[in-house]
């Protein structure tokens, strides 16, 4: 059992570090060829993020066609990480930052973020998200993406800023990075779904608590370089982009491939909870525009409170 447990922790840091890999070497590409800035953060920069959760969707997804059902493993990995980032994370930020939100953050983003919630909760409310399910989130995604990039400003051409690094080199990288991104994807599904065989609990558990707290590390790494770099908006932009990106992008790539299977204490208290601890969020943000240090600490016990009410009721 200790073994298995080290192996889903290493597999967990592989699929971070080679994440990271896979972001860097596309930005180097993208900016080789000189493609816009809009471009390469509407994709590489959103996406890159979430690449994490969707290796354990497309690796979860080709074992449920296998006949091995670990739906819970994928469901509750993308929720637990969706849920760490809008508490904890976010909270960690606020203690250290004096975070702002305009309104148009607040009226446009942040209720797309709220809408992607409903409707995963909507759609998985027969205890199932199948392939037509999976294209609307998907295609609401692409959806997203071809508004924002028409009404936001668009940045032109870049200079070629590469500092030397050829573009060669960079999709060698970029190739090597994206196989030992499976690898460790499928490090994390098998031993994750062994422990929650031999620990007796569901593997939603195992994802939600376990998994989804490891995917979410690029958002915890980016947000302390935004702390350190005193940069509210990339933190909090990447944080809300990813509970946008995540349910609809994600989920519904990996129920596009097999279907996923969502159990009760999904619909009826994971799903719930990220909505209403969203909610809590948006209120302290609405009431002065920014988060106050105890807004910050309520929403890390928020988490806490999430972490011991799962372990203790829904194990």
């Amino acid at each position: 059992m200790q073994i298995e447990l080290i192996y889903l922790l290493l597999g967990i840091f592989g699929v971070w570090l080679t994440g990271e890999l896979v972001v860097n070497s596309s930005q180097v590409i993208a900016r080789y060829f000189k493609i816009s800035e809009l471009f390469i953060g509407l994709t590489v920069l959103s996406i890159g993020t979430s690449l994490a959760e969707m290796s354990t969707h497309i690796v979860a997804s080709l074992k449920i066609l296998k006949g091995d059902d670990v739906s819970g493993i994928a469901v509750g990995t993308n929720i637990g990480s969706n849920l760490i980032q809008i508490t904890f994370i976010l909270g960690l930020v606020a203690l250290f930052m004096r975070i702002h939100a305009t309104k148009k953050f607040l009226k446009k983003d942040y209720m797309i973020m709220l809408a992607s919630i409903i409707t995963v909760w909507l759609l998985s409310l027969n205890n199932y998200l199948g392939r037509a399910e999976g294209a609307i989130l998907f295609f609401a995604y692409i959806y997203y993406l071809y508004t924002l990039s028409r009404n936001e400003h668009v940045v032109g051409k870049i200079e070629n800023n590469t500092n030397g690094k050829k573009p060669l080199a960079s999709t060698a990288i970029l190739l090597v990075s994206l196989f030992g991104l499976l690898y460790s994807a499928e490090v994390v599904v098998r031993n994750g779904e062994f422990l929650a065989q031999i620990w007796n609990v569901k593997d939603t558990l195992i994802g939600t608590l376990l998994v989804g707290v490891g995917t979410a590390l690029p958002e915890l790494t980016t947000s302390i370089i935004a702390i350190r770099k005193k940069s509210v908006g990339m933190s909090l932009g990447v944080l809300v982009g990813s509970n946008i990106t995540n349910p609809l992008m994600m989920l519904g790539l990996g129920a596009m491939i097999s279907g996923y299977t969502v159990t009760n204490d999904i619909i009826w208290f994971d799903l719930p909870y990220w909505f209403a601890v969203s909610l809590l969020a948006l209120f302290f943000f609405w009431k002065d525009r920014k988060f106050t240090r105890l807004h910050a600490i309520a929403l890390m016990l928020s988490y806490v409170a999430y972490v011991a009410i799962r372990i203790y009721y829904f194990r």
